[in-house]
């Protein structure tokens, strides 16, 4: 022997395709985490801007500085 080493190709190829999908995996775990943040993000985004709508008709008073806007 000459100290030579060896490393079949199939484990060469075994190594990358592993790595390929822990990767993937990863990947499709971070966008469905952003995906429903952002989903969630919306429904507020979308309560705010009903809230706004109600609040900038004023609520009848008198005084009321949104009435007559």
């Amino acid at each position: 022997m000459n100290g030579e080493m060896v490393i079949p190709v199939s484990w060469v190829l075994g190594i990358i395709g592993l790595l390929g999908g822990v990767i993937a995996t990863l990947a499709g775990i971070i966008y469905h985490s952003m995906s429903d943040r952002l989903t969630v993000q919306d429904k507020i985004i979308e309560g705010l801007r009903t809230d706004i709508d109600r609040m900038s008709k004023g609520c009848g008073a008198n005084g009321c500085h949104w009435k007559n806007r």
